[in-house]
């Protein structure tokens, strides 16, 4: 499972609380303090500094091909159509090919230009407790785009 956009770390918090082993999450994060502070919270995970966008790439640089899950807290209506787009690029490059996205956000309308992207939407739940209330979306590959994204070790890849 990867995880981006962790912040302090309350999603990481659940994930672990609910069972999910250490050694099976990975978290990329882009606040370099946020990332010192998730290192010393949570010592047994992996952890990287990095920007979503380019979450395929990091998961390869450290020896994992792809995700089933991947669970977004990014404020990703808070960007431009351009970025917005190429991140979720980046995080789809990560995923295995019937992996699935999770994306909280908070507004009530789905996120991502959907058919652009090739993704089927489901709006899956409400976090009623967060200020202001969290959406919950899971996105998945359409039938026509199943492929997956293959990682090459550092010493295969080509210049």
């Amino acid at each position: 499972m990867l995880e981006v956009g962790a912040g302090t770390g309350s999603i990481t918090d659940a994930l672990l609380s609910l069972g999910l082993p250490a050694n099976r999450l990975f978290v990329i994060e882009r606040d370099p303090s946020l990332v010192a502070h998730l290192h010393k919270r949570f010592p047994n995970i992996r952890v990287r500094c990095g920007d979503a966008e380019h979450a395929g790439a990091i998961l390869c640089e450290e020896g994992i091909s792809q995700v089933q899950t991947l669970i977004s807290s990014l404020p990703i209506r808070n960007l431009n159509g351009d970025d917005r787009i190429a991140i979720v690029e980046g995080m789809m490059k990560a995923l295995a090919a019937d992996g699935q996205l999770i994306q909280f956000t908070y507004t009530a309308n789905c996120p991502f230009p959907t058919e652009r992207l090739g993704l089927h939407a489901e709006r899956v739940g409400r976090v009623w407790m967060n200020i202001p209330p969290a959406v919950v979306w899971k996105f998945t590959r359409t039938a026509t785009l199943l492929g997956t994204l293959r990682c090459f070790p550092r010493s295969e890849r080509r210049a």
